[in-house]
C-alpha cells in the first residue's frame, strides 16, 4: 500500500513538474527603441530577439518597439526601474544622469581608431568597465556595439574652429556633449532626438552631430546640405536592463541574455564599420556635401576636458593605455 501510495506521489509531483515546466508562460520583455524601424539598431534589436528566444527555448521573449513608440531615451530610460520597458537599446552616454562613470562614452577623441575601439570593448577590460558604469547607476549593461563615429549634418558649412564659432548645434543633453561644444566654440542647444529634425526645418538650430545611420534614417539630408567629418567620438550602443529585474531573472535566461547581446553587440560592430563608407555614398547621392576636417585643432581645443571631469581620469587612462 506504502508503495502504491509513493508511485501516485512519485508520478502526481512528475505530472506538476512537466506540467510547469510545459505549460509555463514566456517571460516577456519589452525593448524600446527610439530609431527608425529598419535601421541598425532595429536590426540588432531584432536579432537579439530571435536569439533569445531560440536559446531560451521559447522560456524568454522580446517584443521591440522602435520609432520612438514609447518615448525618447531619456522617458524609456526612466521607465526601466518601474518596469514600464524592460530593455532599452541606447549609448552609454544616455545613463549619465545616474552615474558619472558614463560620461566617458561621449568623450571626445578618446580613441585612436577603430582597432583601438575594439581591443577595448571586446576584452576583459571592456567587461569590467560596463560592470563599473552599470552597477554605479542601477543598471546591467549587456552587448558593446560600435554605432559609428559622430559626424555633423549641417546648414551651414565649416572647416575650421573659427567658422564653428557660435554654431546653434543640437546636441544631447548630456554634460560632456555639452562641453565637448562649448569648447570648440559652438553654441550647444539640447534637444530630444525625435524633435531633431523639426528643429532643423525650423532653425531652431543649424547643425546636429549623430552617427551616420543615425543622420540618414531620419532624413537629415532633407535639411541639411553639409555632412562634416569630424568624427569626434565613437559612439558606444549596449542593451541597457534595471540591474534589479535583470538579477531578478532565472540564471539560465541571464545567461541566454548576455550570450545572445554579446554575439549581437560583434555582428553589429562589424556592420558599422562596413556600413560607414556606405552611408557616405548615400548622403553624397541625396546631394549631400561632404566635407572633410583637418580635426587636430579640434583634438586640441577639447585635450582639457578631463578637468571638467575629475572622476573618469581612472577609466580615460586605462582606455588610452590600450595597444
Amino acid at each position: 500500500m506504502l508503495r502504491k501510495c509513493g508511485f501516485v506521489l512519485s508520478f502526481a509531483l512528475l505530472f506538476v513538474f512537466v506540467a510547469s515546466t510545459v505549460w509555463a508562460a514566456p517571460i516577456v520583455m519589452r525593448l524600446a527603441n527610439v530609431t527608425p524601424t529598419g535601421d541598425p539598431r532595429d536590426m540588432a534589436s531584432q536579432k537579439l530577439a530571435e536569439l533569445v528566444e531560440k536559446k531560451t527555448n521559447g522560456a524568454a521573449k522580446i517584443e521591440v518597439f522602435s520609432g520612438g513608440t514609447l518615448g525618447d531615451w531619456r522617458v524609456t530610460i526612466e521607465g526601466l526601474k518601474p518596469g514600464v520597458v524592460n530593455i532599452v537599446i541606447e549609448s552609454v552616454g544616455t545613463i549619465e544622469p545616474y552615474t558619472k562613470f558614463a560620461a566617458v562614452d561621449p568623450f571626445p577623441y578618446l580613441y585612436r581608431d577603430i582597432d583601438h575601439f575594439k581591443k577595448v570593448w571586446y576584452s576583459d577590460i571592456g567587461g569590467k568597465l560596463l560592470d563599473k558604469i552599470g552597477n554605479d547607476g542601477g543598471f546591467k549593461l549587456l552587448g558593446a556595439q560600435y554605432r559609428g563615429a559622430r559626424y555633423v549634418t549641417s546648414k551651414k558649412k565649416f572647416t575650421t574652429l573659427d567658422e564653428l564659432k557660435g554654431l546653434k548645434i543640437r546636441a544631447p543633453q548630456l554634460k560632456m556633449y555639452l562641453r565637448t561644444w562649448e569648447l570648440l566654440g559652438a553654441a550647444p542647444t539640447p534637444m530630444a532626438a525625435t524633435e531633431i529634425y523639426t528643429g532643423l526645418q525650423q532653425g531652431t538650430v543649424d547643425a546636429q552631430e549623430n552617427p551616420l545611420d543615425f543622420n540618414y534614417s531620419n532624413a537629415f539630408y532633407e535639411v541639411c546640405p553639409y555632412l562634416v567629418e569630424t568624427r569626434h567620438v565613437f559612439s558606444n550602443d549596449v542593451f541597457i536592463f534595471d540591474l534589479d529585474y535583470f538579477n531578478s531573472l532565472p540564471k539560465d535566461i541571464q545567461a541566454a541574455l548576455i550570450e545572445a547581446a554579446n554575439e549581437v553587440g560583434a555582428w553589429r560592430t562589424n556592420y558599422s564599420i562596413e556600413q560607414e563608407a556606405e552611408y557616405v555614398r548615400k548622403f553624397q547621392e541625396k546631394k549631400v556635401e561632404v566635407v572633410p576636417i583637418d580635426t587636430t585643432p579640434l583634438r586640441q581645443s577639447v585635450s582639457g576636458i578631463i578637468e571638467s571631469f575629475p572622476d573618469l581620469k581612472e577609466i580615460v587612462a586605462e582606455i588610452q593605455s590600450v595597444k
